[in-house]
């Protein structure tokens, strides 16, 4: 089974709790990538805490809403979202909790 999330059980400065399909609550940390950050990252727009607490599921993964700018064929520019890797994510967090 591959790891997903489920659910958003708290939001702190930076960290993550969620529960996971695979019975576990992990709480997953971004602070890390904020130490060294590369310039131009989208994922420094996380380090505002306002922005950061906007994170949302869609049942497999965390994003946050219109972080990113997607440019189609045509050249027209569309508000996308930031996501992160399932899989990575649950490589990197830390167990708080088994079901």
């Amino acid at each position: 089974m591959l790891p997903r999330i489920q659910k958003i059980l708290a939001v702190e400065p930076y960290k993550v709790v969620c529960l996971w399909n695979t019975g576990e609550v992990r709480e997953v940390d971004f602070e890390p990538y904020f130490v060294d950050p590369k310039p131009h990252s989208p994922i420094n727009k996380l380090a505002d805490r306002q922005v950061f607490n906007n994170v949302k599921t869609d049942g497999r993964t965390l994003y946050w809403d219109n972080l990113l700018t997607m440019i189609d064929y045509d050249g027209s520019h569309h508000p996308a979202p930031l996501d992160f890797d399932p899989d990575v994510m649950y490589q990197r967090s830390q167990i708080v909790k088994t079901y």
